[in-house]
């Protein structure tokens, strides 16, 4: 269906629809954000919006509501201290996949980011998943436990990287947090110790 131009609605001054409530997917922070343009289902009938764009007044990103959802969304997960770069913007990376709605490119990633933590602590690259876990867990950074976690990761990975059925929604984020909270305890537990240590 073409876009009618009538129905675009450059919005001004201070009227209702002015101004939405949501919190940021860039910032992250509850904002009255600032509407700009709203196209409706009709003419000159700002409540009914199909599509709306606004400007966040904290960081001053744009972000769209669209039928009842704001892309970019809010990223799950928490920020984490005291990992390595690569790590860091690999973890960045997954939250932002699972933000969009894109639940197969965090799966992979959150595959990867076991590659990467391995590699960090002295693994050999090129070496197959199931080695990298045995290794974290052989030099003691994982415990069998927390080694059930990571291999889920791994085998959720290899369903996105090998089966056309996409992931759920809840399976995306319950792969996100279970590598949150290997990162946490392998990076910033010891991150937060060596700063205490630091004011002995």
């Amino acid at each position: 269906m073409p876009i009618d131009e009538n129905l675009i609605n450059n919005i001004g001054g201070t009227s209702q629809v002015s101004r939405l409530d949501y919190k940021c997917g860039h910032c992250d922070r509850h904002v009255s954000g600032r509407v700009v343009n709203i196209y409706s289902r009709t003419q000159n009938k700002l409540d009914d919006p199909i599509i709306q764009f606004m400007i966040c007044t904290s960081c001053i990103k744009g972000s769209i509501w669209s039928e009842g959802k704001i892309i970019p969304g809010t990223k799950p997960g928490e920020k984490l201290e005291g990992l390595p770069v690569e790590i860091e913007a690999a973890y960045q990376e997954a939250r932002s996949c699972f933000s969009i709605n894109a639940f197969t490119a965090c799966e992979l990633v959150c595959r990867k980011i076991l590659m990467h933590v391995s590699v960090d602590k002295g693994a050999e690259e090129g070496q197959s998943f199931i080695s990298y876990l045995d290794y974290l867990e052989e030099k003691g950074y994982i415990t069998p436990i927390i080694k059930e976690w990571a291999d889920l990761i791994r085998e959720i990975g290899n369903q996105s990287t090998h089966k056309l059925i996409p992931p759920d929604e809840n399976r995306t984020k319950a792969t996100l947090m279970f590598t949150m909270e290997l990162l946490r305890i392998i990076y910033e537990m010891q991150h937060v110790a060596s700063k205490f240590k630091k004011n002995e």
